[in-house]
């Protein structure tokens, strides 16, 4: 039988995660002869290849690895490596429900589009997600993900072309572009949507498409992830000079409350730091978390995370400007005195 999707797995240093997430993909309900799944080890340095290649009897997986180059580059050669008509692109601390890629392929069965992608559900593991920072980050601040106000069925934009939890059509991407390697961590996805987007990207939400996320982050992680966020965003603007993609990639607002509140970026972390504490504290006693204490650590972590994401943008403009500009020659080349 001809293979019908294509699973991207990339992955860097999670080797302690990917046994459970390869268990979530040896369950599925699609038979194995449908799909494929396309692992990607982005440089790491722990026991991930020995893990994937103690798996490979056990699924349909074809192992590929590079340096360390990130994201978007792993992703893409994933893409390359493809042989499926549809590729679903998967994170490696996520764990596939058993009609995971079912439904992903139902999805494109029932609206062969080649512009139509598909946009899956991901909650969290019971371990995690009542802990403060995973709580705030999907249901309060929604910095990680939300699904609250999507509909089933719902059709999207651009900005909901989440990676690691969305598929599409293989050629679309060969045909129209794939993901820009400029982008190591952060907005590789949403900026292919973008440039998807002027070709007719759709993208549909399908709720019964699920993973389950398995890892949690800690105040410092998810700090140091909004910094990184915040330079791709950065970029992003910089490589689509739209008013609308400013917009989405805060620019303006960002550097106004950097200029402003930098000199108090270091007190606000460790506020929020002091408040994560003590709420962990009460919950671990069994108190009760006073409502006003749960405010005021939800205020502490959006300002702590918007503000690493304006120093994420504050410092990839403070190095864009410092970057030499590259010399001109003085006259051009023979061979380019022609071209007009």
């Amino acid at each position: 039988m001809t293979v019908e999707i294509s699973a991207i797995l990339t992955t860097h240093n999670r080797a302690h995660l990917l046994p459970r997430v390869l268990e979530g993909l040896a369950s599925q309900t699609l038979q194995p002869d449908r799909f494929e799944i396309i692992a990607v080890d982005d440089g790491s340095t722990d026991d991930t290849r020995e893990i994937l290649a103690a798996w490979s009897n056990r699924l349909p997986l074809r192992i590929f690895s590079q340096r360390a180059a990130g994201l978007a580059a792993a992703k893409n050669l994933g893409v390359f490596a493809a042989r499926a008509p549809v590729v679903v692109f998967l994170d490696d601390d996520d764990v596939t429900m058993p009609e995971f890629l079912c439904m992903h392929l139902a999805a494109h069965l029932s609206d062969p589009r080649v512009e139509t992608a598909v946009l899956s559900r991901t909650v969290l593991a019971p371990e995690i997600e009542s802990l403060p920072l995973m709580r705030h980050v999907t249901q309060v601040g929604m910095q990680l993900f939300s699904y609250g106000w999507i509909q089933p069925r719902q059709v999207l934009s651009f900005r909901e072309f989440w990676g690691g939890r969305s598929s599409c059509k293989r050629s679309l991407l060969v045909r129209h572009g794939v993901f820009r390697p400029e982008f190591r961590f952060g907005c590789e996805d949403i900026e292919l949507g973008w440039r998807l987007s002027r070709h007719g990207l759709r993208v549909v939400y399908e709720p019964d498409a699920c993973a389950i996320m398995i890892r949690a982050l800690s105040f410092d992680q998810f700090c140091d992830r909004s910094w990184r966020q915040g330079r791709s965003q950065y970029l992003f603007a910089k490589m689509h000079p739209d008013p609308e993609i400013r917009d989405y990639c805060e620019i303006d607002r960002a550097l106004a409350a950097w200029r402003e509140s930098w000199p108090d970026y270091a007190r606000l972390l460790r506020r929020a730091r002091r408040l994560e504490a003590l709420t962990l504290a009460r919950e671990e006693a069994g108190c009760p978390v006073h409502e006003r204490l749960q405010e005021a650590l939800d205020k502490a972590y959006s300002q702590a995370f918007f503000l690493s994401r304006a120093k994420g943008i504050a410092d990839a403009m403070e190095a864009d400007d410092k970057r030499p500009e590259p010399a001109l020659p003085l006259a051009l080349p023979e061979y380019a005195r022609d071209i007009r």
